[in-house]
């Protein structure tokens, strides 16, 4: 990125009043970074009834003290930049509607061209966490995804760990600034990404440090990712609104069922339960689901579609395969459809599922396998 097209994207985010959604409106609208900051382009201005106040704003720019001082502190620092106009830009998070306008990062950014899986859960780990991480990624080593998470204790950095015993790429998404890595004592890993993997953030080193931080950043993990998983994660925290926030965007998201009284499995049975998340039963599952493969084994067939009885179904499952048998429905419009409660619907599509009839898609789309 040229240093004109930086000193922009840096002002545009520095500008008070003008938030993300606002910044990609301005982005999309003028395609242009550098022009938004043009007094001379007074018509785009008034061509698409720009607010006088964000007008007043970007032409009126008075922080250039500060933007010289990120510039030096992103030379020194030898951090690269990718605008969301770039085409290096990651296609997946670019669709995102919230999607940062720019990306501060360190590392190889071609790891998110491969098929990319967030793994999150509590900081406060459990050894049956531990252990369902360390097999998980065993068992994914063969289809070589790139791991992406948080960085934060627990969870995040055993998904780290497993992930490079594993020889699988990493990426993590940090909640602060390049100027302070947290936690401090992951210094040493976010060094081994630095030059083995991949550290983004979406932070200046003029943004205040504050906990909201955290959580906004929790959308870049689940906007880069086809796929989430929550290993662990108490009834309310930052693994939930990864989850959230992939549910959003119309990602999947699985997560690993545990006991009722372990206070940190009620997130995930509170997720499955609210069928926010699928109920990740094998790994086999999460792999079928997401038609991974191997690099070196062949692409299996698609199966001949089944021919169903509808005698061999209940009423209410019948009235749900002839709503389905010409095209996929979101869980919305099938119940629009067949006139039949949510809490009905959930539990008859469980079954239908259970018994390899249809199959759930992301964003909450049921069809007849």
């Amino acid at each position: 990125m040229d240093q004109l097209t930086l000193t922009s994207y840096l002002k545009l985010l520095a500008c008070d009043g003008v938030g993300v959604l606002s910044a990609q409106k301005l982005l999309d609208l003028s395609k242009n970074v550098n022009s938004l900051f043009d007094p001379s382009n007074k018509q785009f201005f008034t061509g698409f009834n720009i607010p006088k106040s964000i007008q007043n704003t970007l032409l009126q720019f008075d922080k250039n003290d500060v933007i010289q001082e990120e510039l030096k502190f992103i030379e020194k620092n030898q951090i690269n930049c990718v605008g969301i106009l770039d085409d290096a830009y990651p296609k997946l998070l670019k669709e995102c509607a919230d999607a940062p306008i720019l990306l501060f990062y360190k590392g190889d950014l071609s790891l998110l061209d491969n098929n990319c899986l967030a793994i999150v859960g509590t900081r406060k780990i459990s050894t049956y966490g531990k252990e369902v991480t360390a097999k998980l990624l065993e068992h994914l080593q063969p289809y070589k995804p790139t791991i992406v998470s948080g960085m934060a204790y627990g969870v995040d950095i055993a998904a780290y760990h497993e992930a490079r015993k594993c020889n699988l790429p990493t990426v993590g998404i940090m909640g602060t600034s390049f100027k302070k890595l947290y936690p401090a004592m992951h210094k040493n890993f976010y060094n081994d990404l630095f030059n083995n993997g991949l550290i983004i953030t979406e932070y200046a080193r003029f943004n205040t440090l504050v906990p909201e931080l955290f959580t906004r950043r929790n959308r870049i993990i689940a906007g880069l990712c086809t796929a989430t998983v929550v290993i662990e994660s108490a009834e309310t925290g930052g693994s939930l609104s990864t989850a959230y926030f992939a549910n959003d965007y119309a990602r999947e998201v699985y997560a690993i069922p545990g006991k009722i009284t372990d206070e940190f499995s009620k997130g995930c049975l509170r997720l499955i339960h609210e069928n926010r998340a699928q109920l990740l039963y094998n790994f086999d599952h999460l792999i079928a689901d997401l038609n991974w493969n191997t690099t070196t084994e062949p692409k299996k067939q698609p199966e001949a579609k089944k021919e169903i009885n509808l005698n061999d179904f209940t009423a209410l499952q019948q009235t749900i395969l002839k709503t389905l048998q010409n095209e996929p429905l979101h869980i919305d419009e099938l119940a629009l459809q067949t006139q039949l409660s949510m809490s009905v619907l959930n539990a008859e599509l469980m079954m239908l599922e259970l018994n390899g009839i249809v199959v759930g898609l992301p964003g909450k789309v049921f069809k007849v396998k």
